[in-house]
């Protein structure tokens, strides 16, 4: 009995070594194991073979899955084979597996450049940006097609997006377009204006005029008594204007007018609207009060005829304009020879000594006067124009979109412009925002 006692702490001794040698010999058989199955995946994938390469690596992967296999099968396909397809799919199940590693998405960004496909590359990008992976590669990639873009519509006249649709002709009749390029209202009409305060002047075949919705449903009809000839945008204030044929005047919804007899007028906006009496032209607000004792010679206007935005107007005195506020104190000291208003809180495109450049409200140069001609700020871009065509430069004040068109308008939020090229007007389209 005592000899047992001795015996069984051996016993355990010598099982438990062999149960490590055993644990041992067993990881290393298998590390032997994956090893080949690499180095053969590796031989093979050297020599094209793609079946007993594929077999290899998925034995491998099998046996320990790890980001750098799936990555090397995929580069395999892209730098190997050649075959760009295979390349995606196997960089997509690497992303799907590390959805927090930036690896696979710097991968697949550069799949789908060599490819051209930039609708899945902002796609995966914003992605990843949303998933807050960082890549500086990823970044580089980015920056290096941020202002690719495409074109859709085909049309033979375009205004202004107001409202994400903008008014579009075709032979002889006019109808809207969406932001995409895509008719949204048919082309019915003799007339349209922009859409605000979500709606928009139309005249019909038959001359009757009234407003539309975003989806063309008739929404108010003009009840005045007078031979409408034209129809002014709808403020935000709901007021607007109708052209008798020989004056203006302005009306409210209710179809009570406030004030009128002008040669012409701008859009109520901001609480402002400017007016051509006899004596020249002057600011109202919408009580119909004069703001200005001054009548001046002409007031800068915007396609929607707006006057007053960004709190500031441009008037012409003697020959030339100058800044002013609501109520005609002026800005600053400069005089320009052409302007064009403020879309936003950004700058304004402004013309001094032949050249075309940009101020901020307070006057202050922006970008000093360089291009043949250009439009203020809108969204982030202006458009500027080199040896008799348009491009669009950015905030940094960088040529992000190269003179090439033969007319073009304001970008909208939703990163798209009408251009045109030739006698065609369509609408370009960042891929960044419309993927």
């Amino acid at each position: 009995m005592k000899n047992y006692r001795f015996i069984a702490p051996i016993v355990l001794i010598v099982l438990f070594a062999l149960g490590i040698y055993m644990i041992g010999s067993s990881n290393v058989k298998e590390e032997n194991q994956y090893r080949q199955y690499l180095e053969d995946a590796r031989t093979y994938a050297a020599q094209e073979i793609e079946i007993y390469a594929l077999q290899n690596y998925q034995s491998a992967i099998e046996m320990r899955p790890a980001l750098e296999l799936y990555m090397e099968v995929a580069e395999f396909y892209r730098d190997t084979l050649k075959d760009q397809r295979k390349a995606a799919e196997w960089g997509g199940i690497s992303l799907a597996k590390y959805p927090k590693s930036p690896k696979p998405y710097e991968f697949q960004l550069d799949i789908f450049l060599q490819n051209g496909d930039y609708m899945a590359f902002f796609e995966l990008y914003d992605r990843m940006v949303n998933r807050h992976v960082l890549s500086e590669t990823a970044d580089a990639l980015y920056a290096s097609v941020e202002y690719a873009y495409y074109e859709q519509g085909a049309y033979d006249e375009m205004c202004i997006f107001s409202s994400n649709l903008a008014p579009i002709r075709r032979n002889e009749t006019w109808g809207y377009c969406n932001s995409k390029g895509k008719n949204k209202i048919g082309a019915f009409y003799t007339y349209v204006g922009a859409f605000n305060n979500g709606m928009a002047p139309v005249m019909d075949a038959e001359g009757e005029a009234y407003y539309i919705d975003s989806d063309g449903n008739k929404v108010m009809a003009v009840n005045v008594e007078e031979d409408i000839q034209g129809l002014g945008v709808m403020s935000s204030a709901d007021i607007y204007t109708v052209f008798s044929g020989g004056e203006w005047n302005y009306y409210n919804k209710s179809g009570e007018l406030l004030m009128g007899g002008f040669a012409e007028c701008s859009t109520f906006a901001n609480g402002l609207a400017a007016a051509r009496t006899k004596e020249g032209w002057k600011i109202y607000d919408a009580s119909g009060n004069v703001k200005s004792v001054t009548a001046y010679e002409d007031m800068a206007m915007d396609e929607k005829r707006v006057a007053y935005r960004n709190e500031r107007l441009f008037i012409r005195v003697d020959g030339c304009y100058v800044m002013t506020d609501g109520a005609g104190s002026r800005i600053g000291t400069e005089t320009y020879e052409d302007v064009r208003i403020f879309y936003e809180n950004t700058y304004a495109a402004v013309k001094k000594n032949g050249r075309w450049g940009f101020i901020d409200k307070e006057g202050n140069w922006f970008l000093e006067p360089a291009y043949e001609d250009a439009r203020s700020f809108s969204n982030g871009f202006a458009a500027v124009r080199t040896d008799g065509l348009w491009g669009f430069i950015n905030m940094e004040k960088e040529l992000c979109i190269p003179c090439q068109f033969d007319e073009c308008k304001d970008f909208t939020v939703n990163g798209t412009v009408p251009v045109r090229r030739d006698q065609t007007w369509s609408v370009l389209l960042l891929y960044r925002d419309n993927y």
